[in-house]
């Protein structure tokens, strides 16, 4: 006879799927509802506008400019530039065979949902590398149903893509370290070229890795070597062809402005020009030096080293709290969870995405919380968890990237948009906080229980 635990396993199994399988359709219809039912006000804005020129004029001239003359005038030849990476405006490419450009927008929104759907999927294996099947599936939960996510669908902007592609390298990573496959650790260096041609702000995380894996006492120093060699290869491979275009083309290696912008952006005391709150989001509009302070990279730094130095207190203060920008729920330079301003939207008119969205703002706070605390746990010495080889480099892993994420927008401008990639991350080291706490009450509670009858033993 089939033992009982033998007839409830694979019971178990197809219940976590079903779940799991509910979840991604919830995910999948909150992000179609979002889409087709919102209404952006003028969605080619800013950085939006940018990407599009790019993708147009890529695919109808071969040149890579964000000169946007050339959808208006097609006589017109854009000069080839190097303002921001390719990644996100080589997918755009793909939807500019329609010439109207709202129709280009609606493909790419519906697009955009079926990725994050799928980052929300991924999420889930992410989760059962680190967390139980409870953990993963309130982590992958809570990544379908954020507001924050969902919204970034409907806007020409880098974030899904990204989103998507950082899981994925990250996912690479995990399997890499569980099979020790050199193919996987090569993929791994190619995803990570692609998600800093998305959004270059991840580009330094590899010397964090570097650093990550050299002192991973269970890797042996000849073979983590050779893991990171398969991991620059190729992605130097993938990046230098964005490196020497550039050379070809322009003449230098990369453009600086993004870097000077976001250092010079970051660098006004609670996003405000002399306190004034008038000034709120957009501090840099209001001081009368910001063409002189942006003018190069040295200048900013030396701005900015200059204020440490005349006002320490204000700008150390100022610093060190800008994770609290960073993960704050509204938008600073939006409206709401809303990146750029909205006509209307499903949160006005529909009970389930009123109730998520109050649902979700009432946590935030505390799951931002634990996911600090995760991030921290993640490190603690092997004696003080119960954690598999694999669990703890998942871990450790996730709160590297997490970690990196805030350090880089410390030094830069904590917009909260910025932190919305990691949303998943976000989730995923909160309930591992969770688990671990959870773990260290039990072994106490059992040794407390046992303490009496180990002392009765030894009389």
């Amino acid at each position: 006879m089939q033992p009982v635990d033998g007839i409830n396993k694979p019971k178990r199994r197809n219940m976590e799927y079903i779940i799991v399988a509910v979840i991604l359709l919830l995910g999948f219809y909150l992000r179609l509802a979002m889409v087709s039912g919102i209404q952006i006000d003028t969605p080619f804005r800013a950085d939006a506008r940018q990407y599009t020129a790019y993708a147009y004029n890529l695919s109808s001239h071969g040149v890579y400019s964000l000169d946007f003359n050339g959808l208006i005038d097609k006589r017109v030849a854009p000069s080839p530039d190097a303002l921001r990476t390719p990644g996100y405006p080589l997918f755009l490419s793909l939807f500019t065979g329609s010439k109207n450009l709202d129709q280009f927008a609606v493909n790419v929104f519906y697009f955009q949902a079926i990725l994050s759907t799928i980052t929300v999927a991924v999420v889930y294996v992410l989760g059962r590398a680190l967390l139980s099947v409870l953990g993963a599936m309130i982590a992958t939960a809570l990544t379908a149903i954020s507001p924050h996510l969902i919204n970034l669908n409907i806007y020409l902007l880098t974030e899904t893509l990204f989103t998507f592609v950082l899981v994925l390298t990250i996912g690479a990573l995990i399997l890499s370290r569980r099979y020790g496959n050199r193919y996987l650790w090569i993929a791994s260096g190619v995803l990570l070229a692609f998600a800093t041609l998305i959004k270059p702000t991840i580009q330094y995380y590899f010397l964090f890795f570097i650093g990550f894996v050299l002192l991973d006492r269970k890797i042996p120093k000849g073979k983590g070597v050779r893991i990171l060699l398969f991991i620059a290869a190729s992605f130097l491979g993938i990046f230098s062809i964005w490196l020497f275009r550039n050379l070809v083309s322009i003449g230098y290696l990369s453009d600086p402005a993004i870097t000077i912008n976001t250092l010079h952006h970051g660098m006004y005391p609670h996003f405000m020009y002399n306190g004034q709150a008038n000034t709120f989001g957009f501090p840099y509009r209001f001081d009368p030096h910001s063409q002189e302070i942006s003018s190069s990279l040295s200048s900013v730094l030396m701005t900015i080293a200059h204020r440490f130095y005349t006002q320490p207190l204000i700008h150390f203060t100022w610093y060190l709290s800008k994770p609290l920008y960073l993960f704050r729920w509204e938008m600073i330079q939006g409206v709401g969870t809303f990146i750029y301003p909205v006509i209307h939207s499903p949160y006005e008119s529909s009970w389930l995405f009123m109730l998520i969205n109050s649902l979700m703002r009432v946590i935030h706070p505390i799951v931002v919380a634990l996911s600090l605390l995760g991030m921290i746990l993640a490190w603690f010495p092997d004696r003080m968890f119960a954690m598999t080889v694999q669990q703890r480099f998942t871990g450790r892993l996730i709160s590297l990237i997490y970690f990196y994420f805030i350090i880089i927008h410390i030094a830069a401008a904590p917009f909260p948009r910025y932190s919305i990639p990691i949303r998943p991350l976000t989730y995923v080291l909160a309930w591992l906080s969770v688990s671990l706490a959870a773990t260290t009450m039990r072994n106490k509670m059992a040794w407390m229980r046992n303490a009496p009858l180990a002392i009765k033993e030894y009389r």
